[in-house]
């Protein structure tokens, strides 16, 4: 494996604050759903399991203890497969098709004056990623339309 299960997982989870969760990229990317989903699971589904677990102990006694164990560390660590998601994701190379978007969203900020660190060719996800969020900031809405 070419990196550690935690440092993938911390990459997912810089990823997922670095993407910009915006409508317009819905239909392009999956990553504004892999992050809603990965967020709202990382919120809800511990409790869940917890709460599951409490009722198969009640229901079924002792005696099913290794089962519900086994649920309950099944539902609590499902967010944990979003975040890996993201962190594999984050360190892929871009597609031909969004390496070509990349370079021109690339161009069209340098002609607008804005200055751009050098990504290496082809870029990465998480180089689009910090794009896309610096001309959120810097760029009209009117510019960021004619990309999409």
């Amino acid at each position: 494996m070419l990196f550690s299960l935690y440092s993938v997982l911390k990459k997912g989870h810089h990823y997922s604050k670095k993407w910009p969760v915006k409508p317009e990229l819905n239909s392009i990317f999956p990553e504004n759903k892999i992050i809603l989903l990965t967020s709202l699971s990382s919120r809800y589904l511990p409790l869940l399991a917890i709460a599951v677990a409490y009722i198969q102990y009640s229901l079924l006694g002792s005696g099913f203890l290794p089962q519900i164990i086994a649920m309950m560390l099944f539902i609590a660590t499902l967010p944990l497969q979003g975040f890996y998601w993201l962190g594999v994701r984050s360190k892929t190379t871009l597609t031909p098709a969004h390496a070509a978007w990349f370079r021109h969203i690339c161009d069209k900020m340098q002609q607008h004056g804005i200055e751009l660190p050098r990504y290496n060719q082809p870029g990465r996800y998480i180089d689009l990623a910090q794009v896309l969020q610096q001309a959120y900031r810097q760029l009209d809405k009117a510019f960021i339309r004619d990309w999409i």
